[in-house]
């Protein structure tokens, strides 16, 4: 079977602001100009711990980590493609949906799915993943 794509390397990307996985995954992967951040839950970075709270308040913690992880990384948050997010339960929609349109308010959001799943790690309400192609920019 014949490529003809350019070789491209697939990079684990170090992070200093996102919690420390709990689990043996790599938090941030890179592959040429696109990232793949792995499913961030509402965890504080300082303690560790999930945030107190329910939906709302672990999707703004989520949000939050990720603009850390791009100012870390000087990427734009305008650089989203793809967000999925994941919920424990229908009802937390809503709250979801409120600190998605804070965190979203100054700029077009990116493609999002959302799923409503039986459980998710740590018992946490919300969890999200997301892609980005650096220098994505819409014109």
């Amino acid at each position: 079977m014949s490529t003809d794509y350019p070789a491209m390397h697939r990079t684990v990307v170090p992070s200093a602001v996102l919690p420390a996985p709990r689990f043996r995954y790599s938090p941030v992967v890179q592959a040429g100009p696109f990232v793949f951040v792995s499913g961030l839950v509402g965890l504080d970075p300082a303690s560790g711990t999930l945030v107190e709270g329910g939906a709302y308040e672990q999707t703004t913690q989520v949000l939050g980590n990720l603009k850390a992880l791009c100012r870390e990384q000087n990427w734009q948050l305008e650089d989203l493609l793809v967000a999925r997010v994941f919920c424990a339960t229908a009802g937390d929609a809503a709250a979801v949906n409120k600190a998605w349109e804070e965190a979203f308010s100054d700029i077009e959001p990116p493609a999002r799915t959302f799923v409503v799943v039986s459980a998710l790690p740590l018992g946490a309400a919300v969890e999200i993943e997301f892609q980005l192609l650096l220098g994505a920019r819409l014109d």
